[in-house]
């Protein structure tokens, strides 16, 4: 009998159920045992493909080339994907057919990774996931995060990017995924993006970049500003400083087309650093001072800004980061003290070292002594500093050019002075500042200084006057400046130097000694000038002698000290070998005399009286003469009128 549908529905109820029970019985029994084989048949399927595609030496011609399809199988079974089957993504492959099939099929990750999110709006939305994650040997997602960096640079194999592994992010391991998120939502970094990029890790430098004027110029729409990448590097991340000021700051600061002209801030103006002291010498294979210790690393502001770090109320700072016992002298010096006090014209470090055309102060011919001299002059002369101490100070500077030093200089003595050796390179203050090096205390130790008049120092010290400037207040006596000036020092045998000559030297002396004020102050001698003047020697210099004794001849020039000094020239045992320089063989009794003899009645009485009767005589006789004329002259008259 041909069981058919109509049969069945011949049937009754209960034998209808019973053959569409039976039926269904069947059918699911058919289908559990179709499922266990195929499962059966899997589980042998990646053994079996395994068996070829673990032949290293397995390939197949694609367009005219021998492409390997090898498989590790051990790997691929210690993935994750190890429990999977070839046939879970090799759908549609024929296993008893060479090749397996005619076409590719294209592999969808997506059947089983439906939930991946970001990948649509990656960089990565049209690059295939084996391209990242493999074919075969698929690692889990924590040792995958391990190796990521590595990874990436399989297909990104730029110069630029391969340095990475030599940068500082390579070396203190931050990923790829530290910039460019990573995972499957990987994206490009716009430059309007950086620094907050760079923020996540760097926020103080992040706040500082977003106050410089770099981060002004962004925001204005100048797309040529720049920003963390642009110094830094994107990749090989710059950190030296010769690498980030010389081949970052100067690429664009020495666009002649970014920045014309040649006034300041122009490429022409910054091209100056390149032969600067600060790019010539250097340590560890870095500048001394490059762009950013200068003018900051992230918070850069305009020249001209009030807190910018060049600004001249700040660069004592600047520069005193690096030469911080310099800047100390000149906070105290007269300059920086009229910095602090906000004058406008106070010199800084730039007025007298420039900007960016820095040289050695010892081995640069800008600095040479001789150059020094029009440096200081370029201010203290034309009438450009409106503070001076004094009427007639600036001509006194002037004659600086007139003077033996400058001369000395100008004819090739580089040990002859200039202004930095007398009032300090840094240091230099008023005369009336007790620290000073012209200070009336001080400039006897500034003229003797090192390779200068040391000989002469020698010999002032302990003299009278020495002692009494040292050890008396407000003293008067004189120093180096008193007798020889200070700008306009005159070399000794100059005709208009007053220690060129006899008469100028006693002239130099009586200054002081004849001063009745001085006298009196200090208790000096009086008369010591007029008894000289009156003397031989003086009479004889005053009559043009160029022999005769003068002060100089007896008492010395810089070692004059008092008679009872037995170093003295004129002390008792001394004055035989003093005057025995003009008359040798005197006689010892000529010195047990009063050299200054006066005609005073208690000092000398006996000359006091030969004085008062030889004048009395000379009046006498003059005046008797004079009487007598004068008595002939009337009675000759008188006679002349009588006889007419």
């Amino acid at each position: 009998m041909k069981f058919t549908i109509r049969n069945v529905k011949n049937l009754s109820k209960a034998s209808r159920f019973v053959v569409i029970s039976a039926f269904i019985t069947i059918l699911i029994f058919g289908i559990v045992l179709l499922l266990t084989q195929v499962q059966r048949i899997n589980a042998k399927g990646t053994d079996d493909c395994l068996t070829c595609h673990e032949d290293n030496d397995l390939t197949m011609e694609k367009n005219g080339k021998s492409i390997s399809i090898y498989v590790n199988g051990s790997a691929y079974k210690g993935s994750v994907h190890g429990s999977m089957d070839c046939a879970d993504c090799h759908t549609g492959y024929n296993p008893e057919a060479m090749p397996h099939s005619k076409t590719k099929v294209k592999i969808d990750c997506k059947t089983c990774h439906d939930n991946v999110k970001g990948i649509d709006a990656s960089v990565h939305n049209k690059v295939e996931c084996y391209a990242c994650h493999s074919k075969h040997e698929i690692k889990p997602a924590k040792i995958f995060a391990k190796q990521q960096s590595d990874n990436c640079m399989k297909c990104h194999t730029g110069k630029n990017i391969t340095a990475y592994k030599a940068s500082m992010h390579g070396k203190k391991d931050v990923g790829c995924n530290g910039c460019h998120q990573g995972g499957h939502e990987v994206k490009k970094i716009a430059k309007n993006e950086v620094p907050n990029t760079c923020g996540k890790c760097h926020g103080e430098h992040q706040k500082n970049f977003n106050n410089s004027i770099h981060q002004v110029v962004i925001k204005s729409g100048n797309t040529k500003a720049p920003t963390c990448t642009d110094c830094h590097g994107s990749h090989q991340l710059l950190t030296t400083k010769m690498s980030i000021e010389s081949q970052s700051c100067l690429k664009c600061h020495l666009n002649e087309r970014m920045f014309p002209g040649e006034g300041r801030g122009s490429a022409k103006f910054v091209a100056e650093y390149k032969t600067s002291i600060h790019t010539s010498i250097g340590k560890d294979g870095k500048e001394a001072a490059g762009c950013s210790d200068c003018h900051g690393n992230h918070m850069i502001q305009k020249p001209d800004d009030p807190v910018s770090s060049t600004t001249s109320v700040h660069l004592p700072e600047t520069c005193g980061k690096c030469h911080a016992d310099v800047i100390e002298k000149f906070r105290k010096s007269a300059h920086g003290k009229a910095l602090k006090d906000k004058n406008v014209m106070a010199p800084t470090c730039i007025s007298c070292h420039s900007e960016h055309s820095i040289k050695s102060t010892r081995k640069s011919d800008e600095f040479s002594k001789l150059k020094q001299v029009d440096i200081c002059l370029g201010c203290h002369l034309e009438g450009k500093l409106p503070h001076k101490n004094y009427k007639g100070e600036e001509v006194l500077i002037s004659n600086y050019k007139e003077s033996f030093h400058y001369l000395a200089l100008k004819s090739g003595k580089t040990n002859a002075a200039t202004c930095s050796d007398c009032h300090g390179s840094h240091e230099m203050n008023k005369f009336s500042d007790p620290n000073s090096k012209i200070n009336r205390k001080n400039v006897e130790k500034t003229c003797g200084q090192s390779a200068c008049h040391t000989k002469q120092l020698n010999e002032f010290t302990g003299s009278v006057h020495e002692v009494s400037m040292m050890t008396k207040e407000n003293s008067d006596a004189p120093t180096c400046t008193s007798c020889h000036g200070n700008h306009q020092i005159l070399k000794k045998d100059d005709k208009t130097n007053l220690i060129s000559n006899a008469k100028g030297l006693v002239q130099l002396c009586s200054d002081c000694h004849n001063s009745v004020e001085l006298v009196k102050k200090y208790s000096l001698p009086g008369g010591r000038t007029e008894s000289y003047q009156n003397s031989f020697h003086g009479l004889a210099i005053r009559g043009g002698s160029k022999v005769a004794a003068n002060c100089e001849s007896c008492h010395g020039y810089h070692n004059i000290r008092a008679s009872n000094d037995s170093l003295s020239t004129i002390n008792k045992k001394n004055l035989p070998q003093t005057c025995g320089k003009c008359h040798p063989g005197a006689a010892q009794t000529l010195f047990n005399t009063s050299i200054h003899s006066s005609e005073d009645r208690k000092t000398s009485p006996v000359l006091f009286w030969i004085k008062a009767i030889y004048i009395f005589l000379i009046v006498a006789t003059i005046g008797g003469m004079a009487v007598h004329n004068i008595i002939d002259l009337t009675k000759k008259v008188k006679f002349k009128n009588r006889v007419h």
